[in-house]
């Protein structure tokens, strides 16, 4: 424990090479140049702001900045009006925990460009580029573009974060993959005027594989959770467990354009689609809850191998599942198709209309659920072939 006169004073830019508790206050310093406030120039050191507010004033640079740093120890900072409050690149083994980075630069725009590279990146709390097996706990990173923004950063645990309140992504991997996401709150996450726009509480896209993302608030947001985009790397093979998205104005949980990823136990309830899966292949839905969506609470438009298995899907305002095809799209060829899905287990009651829709769907199998209250229970239509609906009870 550091004595009272061992506290530090911050008085202007500082470079520090030693464990360091600051004195606490109030400061106003801005980073002209982008090269940080505070610059941590040593490994296996501990800053501990001891409640200290910095100001950036202008939300422009950085509050504090780490370049090829490892077993870095930042806690205990209120850092606001920066463009990012902390910039990590090739670091490794830090942690960050117990701060306010909110109220950093954020903007007014009503649509995002999800694969915006690092040099025109939105603003906010914390900023890693190749950073590794390092964690983040704890912070509170609201009101800005961005929470927390990983790019080509593996193996991190973000974890017990509030990166609620925000006008793009309370999370977001680009390029990131087999991280730790869990019990995160980020919900609310959405542009101006609520309408979405890619807005996410969650965000994974240009190839970031292999993820956990576990047990977060993601409800109100423009998406809950969303996954992929057709003009980037697809993001394969991320465990999606336990999450909550709901009352979004699109869909609780998008993936798209992307090869094995697996939806399990989580919440989808009251957005315009609870699933909305285009173009995806080999995902699986298993154990969620799917209800009072106002659309479907399942779209799967040019899908392959698809498992949906085991789910309540109910009172959604169209279909419960529905899988489609457009013969008319020449923008992916090679996706044009619809089939090989299975539906099984499930419990598909009381949906608008059809429980299961098939359009120009092939080699698909429907059976062992539980059908109740529906218009129809299974609808084929089109080009549909060689699809098997069996075991069904009412």
């Amino acid at each position: 424990m550091q004595s009272h006169s061992a506290l530090v004073e911050l008085t202007g830019r500082m470079v520090v090479a030693t464990s360091t508790l600051f004195r606490p206050g109030r400061y106003e310093l801005a980073d002209a140049d982008g090269s940080g406030v505070i610059v941590v120039a040593a490994d296996r050191v501990v800053l501990d702001g001891n409640g200290l507010i910095l100001d950036g004033k202008g939300k422009t640079g950085f509050g504090i900045v780490l370049r090829g740093r490892s077993r870095v120890t930042i806690r205990n900072f209120v850092l606001r009006n920066f463009f990012y409050a902390i910039f990590a690149e090739d670091c490794t083994e830090l942690e960050i925990e117990d701060s306010d980075l909110s109220d950093n630069a954020g903007s007014d725009g009503t649509f995002l460009d999800i694969n915006q590279p690092l040099e025109a990146t939105c603003g906010g709390g914390i900023l890693f580029h190749r950073v590794s097996s390092s964690v983040v706990r704890r912070i509170v990173a609201s009101r800005q573009d961005v929470g927390i923004n990983l790019y080509a950063s593996h193996h991190n645990l973000i974890q017990d974060n509030d990166v609620s309140h925000n006008t793009a992504w309370g999370i977001r991997l680009f390029a990131s993959s087999e991280n730790r996401l869990e019990r995160n709150q980020a919900h609310h996450v959405n542009r101006c005027g609520g309408s979405g726009g890619d807005a996410a509480g969650i965000l994974l896209t240009s190839g970031a594989h292999r993820n956990l993302i576990i047990g977060n608030d993601l409800r109100y947001s423009g998406d809950g959770f969303f996954l992929g985009n057709q003009f980037s790397p697809p993001s394969d093979e991320n465990l999606v467990e336990g999450n909550d998205g709901s009352y979004s104005p699109n869909n609780a949980f998008e993936a798209t354009f992307s090869t094995g990823n697996a939806f399990r136990n989580n919440i989808a309830t009251h957005s315009t689609y609870g699933f909305w899966l285009g173009f995806s292949r080999q995902t699986t839905l298993e154990g969620n809850v799917i209800a009072y969506n106002r659309t479907d609470g399942i779209n799967w438009e040019h899908g392959q191998g698809g498992i949906i298995r085991g789910n309540l899907i109910t009172r959604n305002g169209r279909h419960g599942i529905a899988f489609t095809l457009d013969p008319t799209n020449r923008d992916f060829p090679e996706r044009v198709t619809s089939e090989r899905h299975l539906v099984t287990g499930n419990t598909i009651r009381n949906n608008a209309r059809w429980g299961v829709y098939l359009l120009h769907t092939t080699d698909s199998t429907v059976t062992g659920n539980v059908f109740f209250g529906n218009r129809r229970d299974v609808c084929t239509e089109g080009r549909s072939a060689r699809n098997r609906v069996e075991g069904s009870q009412r």
